[in-house]
């Protein structure tokens, strides 16, 4: 996630509105993949590095691996305090 911006639509039909922020799937080779996570009515992610986090994944019902429709990420910039002996 290079920036906290959160981009607003308005759905024409309903009327809601679509809060969404734009983040980059590193490809291991340079380039990063835009794509859009949608955040309802959640906060905005803060600028940082993410892992998708494993709840986000599900199987549709062809047995294939896909994403939920809102898809919720993991800081890595914070690494959690090692656990107590």
């Amino acid at each position: 996630m290079k920036t906290a911006q959160v981009d607003e639509t308005i759905n024409q039909k309903s009327g809601a509105i679509i809060r969404s922020q734009t983040a980059g799937l590193d490809l291991g080779n340079g380039f990063h993949l835009p794509f859009r996570v949608g955040l309802g009515k959640r906060p905005a992610y803060p600028a940082g590095n993410y892992d998708i986090d494993p709840k986000s994944f599900a199987l549709n019902g062809y047995g294939d691996l896909t994403l939920g429709r809102y898809v919720d990420l993991v800081s890595v910039d914070h690494k959690p305090a090692p656990a107590g002996k």
